[in-house]
């Protein structure tokens, strides 16, 4: 039997040999590039028939490691893109990672098979097979994480893997086998629970940063999920491992068949709760929760929020339960497009008003619309843009958010908007005692009318406008209102919701 040092040598004569090509020239600088030559590493594995299933092993888990090194760099660059428009290099970023964890998760697939099919060296591999497997998972859960980065659904094919490799697992029992994933203590449970958490915490409705961030967050507590064979307290999703399917919340009620498995969040619950009021108080490092790099604490928090929401025992409900229509609506992106629409400012034909987009409405409540846009049109839309939606046959502008996208197939994206409110009405903002105007903005329809004699509006307005120490006068319905700033309720990319109070002349004096 070879020693690990003949292991060594052979590998790497085998590596030299197979990919000498490959490496005569310079590796190139580009990180796409770099990635392209392990991709190749990748690759020459499966076509390998002189090496021991230890040394391919080794050839693996090195490509692994450089590979980890490219994809950080590249998710670095794919982050810090352009929000409003997806750049070349941000498409190229994403495709040269995709590809490259397709590869690497077929690798250490393709050594598990090896292993059961008692392929040439099984003997030797011992207690390298649990860390093999959890790498597999981990891998898995990547490309679950970097589908959602541009809203692709999560392809059926990682059901299948993920259930047959737990239930390998469950076999030789090694769920709460403890294994070194890179330089993370871990178990085999617990790299299987993680992408099906991932998977049931609603990602596709928070920005790319904010995946980053809930992935992660999935990452520090994954300790505290828990797996069964029944129904048990804290596990509210279920996924069938002898049928492969995707996971769902479970019903009570529901069939529980042989294969059936329930997972959830367990006491990370309360283990998340004490992550934001640590974070709030300072008594936590972002080192402590491997999110060293995010400046934000406050979007922290605000994605342990949204992770506390769907991991709740109860499923987060519609504030209006939206029925299936399908009618066409006129759309326009941005503060200032919206604006120049409902101010009947565009001097151009409407019917050629080249920013003027039409979508299909799929359903639809007084709260929003979900919609369905042309792949070539989706591809420049991101969580948290505005949006004007004009019905046809109307002549009222609604504004709203797109607070979800998600791509259903190569032909066209959903889109869920959550409108602000329906008939928007412009009104005119200006420094007090006849000051200088400060700019335009639309006045809320739910905090229209009664709402001025109860003292109370809320403003949409350009980003930057609403200053806590601020106030304006407001030109609404040939009256003028002086407004004192309350609260941002929200801010995007190039607008922000304020809550403003009347006021009266004598209040105003000494601010």
């Amino acid at each position: 039997m070879p020693n690990a040092q003949q292991r060594s040598n052979t590998t790497s004569r085998v590596m030299n040999d197979t990919q000498e090509a490959a490496f005569s020239a310079p590796l190139p600088v580009d990180a796409t590039e770099q990635l392209a030559e392990v991709m190749i590493q990748l690759d020459a594995v499966r076509r390998e028939r002189r090496l021991r299933l230890i040394e391919l092993i080794d050839m693996v888990e090195a490509a692994d490691w450089r590979g980890a090194e490219l994809v950080n760099e590249l998710q670095g660059r794919f982050l810090a893109g352009d929000k409003e428009k997806e750049s070349d290099e941000q498409v190229r970023a994403w495709e040269a990672v995709s590809s490259y964890l397709v590869r690497l998760q077929a690798a250490y697939i393709f050594l598990v098979r090896l292993y059961q099919t008692y392929s040439r060296g099984w003997a030797e591999v011992g207690d390298r097979l649990p860390v093999v497997i959890a790498r597999a998972l981990r891998a898995t859960a990547l490309r679950m994480k970097w589908m959602r980065m541009r809203y692709r659904p999560i392809e059926p094919s990682l059901w299948k893997t993920l259930s047959q490799l737990w239930s390998y697992v469950e076999d030789k029992d090694l769920a709460r086998a403890r294994v070194l994933v890179y330089d993370e203590r871990s178990t085999i449970q617990r790299e299987f629970t993680k992408p099906l958490m991932f998977a049931m915490s609603a990602v596709d409705s928070l920005p790319p940063a904010e995946i980053d961030i809930a992935y992660r967050l999935i990452a520090h507590v994954a300790g505290r999920f828990e797996v069964y064979r029944y129904p048990a307290q804290g596990c509210f999703y279920v996924m069938d491992i002898d049928q492969w399917t995707e996971p769902v919340r479970y019903r009570l009620g529901s069939i529980v068949r042989l294969g059936s498995r329930f997972f959830g969040p367990a006491d990370a619950i309360a283990d998340i709760e004490t992550i934001s009021a640590e974070l709030a108080a300072g008594s936590i490092s972002l080192a402590d929760l491997n999110l060293q790099g995010v400046a934000d604490i406050e979007l922290i928090i605000d994605v342990l929020a949204h992770l506390g929401r769907h991991w709740s025992a109860k499923r987060p409900e519609r504030r209006e339960q939206r029925q299936a229509v399908y009618s066409p609506v006129s759309v326009v992106l941005g503060y200032t497009a919206t604006l120049e629409r409902v101010e009947g400012k565009y001097a151009g034909d409407a019917a050629n008003d080249t920013k003027i987009e039409r979508w299909g409405v799929a359903n639809e409540s007084e709260a929003g619309y979900g919609a369905l846009v042309p792949t070539k049109r989706g591809e420049k839309l991101h969580i948290g843009q505005l949006v004007g939606v004009q019905p046809v046959g109307s002549r009222m502008w609604a504004v709203g958010i797109i607070r979800r996208l998600l791509i259903q197939d190569s032909a066209q994206h959903y889109v869920g908007i959550e409108l602000f409110g329906r008939g928007v009405q412009p009104v005119t903002l200006g420094e007090h005692s006849g000051g200088k105007m400060v700019g335009t903005g639309l006045l809320l329809p739910s905090h229209m009318g009664d709402s001025l004699a109860q003292g109370e509006i809320t403003l949409l307005l350009p980003k930057g406008v609403f200053a806590p120490e601020k106030s304006l006068e407001m030109a609404v319905y040939e009256t003028v209102y002086s407004i004192v700033p309350s609260m941002v309720l929200e801010t995007g990319d190039g607008f922000e919701i304020g809550r403003y109070r009347i006021g009266d002349r004598s209040e105003l004096a000494g601010i």
